[in-house]
């Protein structure tokens, strides 16, 4: 039987790609509307107290500003054009910012293994982050202006981010995890 915080994990990460797909599709078709109800719903599912974590709002707060600064310098560099660029063309697009923050409520739930493997954890980071962007572009909703110099800045990006990530919140997630284990085991 598959316990509540397993089916949690599961479906964390079925809803972080759903909104990825709905963002980047939505974009792409300009019908931005459908990506957004996902994020939001992802949000509210998330943040329910039966499903938050205790760090869930610092990690994707974190990540919304992180990411958001990244992703606008890759922008200024020339190195990413983002279609739909919207609210302002000199900062990374709104779209892209919620991917960011739904990225961030995963981090303790279907990511949380992050930080028991530190060193997949960020490989995970410098190969899965720009693999993202190479998959938006093939949808039409990124362009990587020069793929390689692109690709490059995309690994050291999201190699800082996951090192940023497992080196602030790794005693969060170990306090939580034990949390989650006794729950677990008052269930049982």
């Amino acid at each position: 039987m598959v316990s509540l915080a397993k089916l949690n994990k599961i479906l964390n990460f079925i809803l972080l790609q759903t909104v990825w797909f709905a963002l980047v599709v939505g974009v792409v078709y300009q019908h931005i509307w459908l990506g957004l109800g996902f994020f939001v719903a992802f949000v509210v599912w998330q943040l329910h107290p039966v499903n938050r974590s205790q760090s869930d709002i610092r990690l994707a707060l974190t990540l919304a500003v992180l990411g958001l600064a990244l992703d606008s310098l890759w922008l200024q560099l020339g190195l990413i054009s983002y279609e739909m660029q919207w609210p302002y063309s000199f900062v990374a697009p709104v779209w892209i910012l919620m991917l960011w923050i739904a990225f961030g409520l995963t981090v303790n739930h279907s990511l949380a293994w992050i930080f028991e493997y530190k060193t997949m954890g960020v490989l995970m980071g410098a190969i899965g982050g720009p693999l993202s962007y190479v998959a938006a572009q093939k949808f039409g909703a990124v362009t990587l202006n020069e793929p390689v110099v692109a690709l490059t800045a995309l690994a050291i990006g999201w190699t800082l981010v996951m090192l940023l990530i497992i080196s602030l919140f790794s005693t969060a997630a170990d306090h939580q995890r034990k949390l989650s284990r006794s729950r677990e085991a008052s269930w049982n």
